[in-house]
């Protein structure tokens, strides 16, 4: 009885992590979609080159010391 108790409870337990795996896979194929779709935040802006921006922030930066 206590044995098949446990093979029972073990059971359970294998099938609640594969479950959880499915669930977490779905989840990760689910985001990879949406992030592929949604595009980034830089992609939709049009920023100038990061080398300018930096040298120019490094500037204004000088000027205000």
């Amino acid at each position: 009885m206590l044995h098949q108790e446990f093979e029972a409870s073990r059971q359970r337990a294998m099938d609640m992590r594969s479950e959880v795996g499915r669930n977490r896979l779905e989840a990760r194929l689910h985001n990879a979609r949406h992030q592929k779709t949604k595009g980034s935040l830089s992609e939709e802006i049009d920023l100038p080159p990061r080398g300018l921006f930096a040298r120019s922030a490094a500037f204004a930066t000088a000027l205000f010391r």
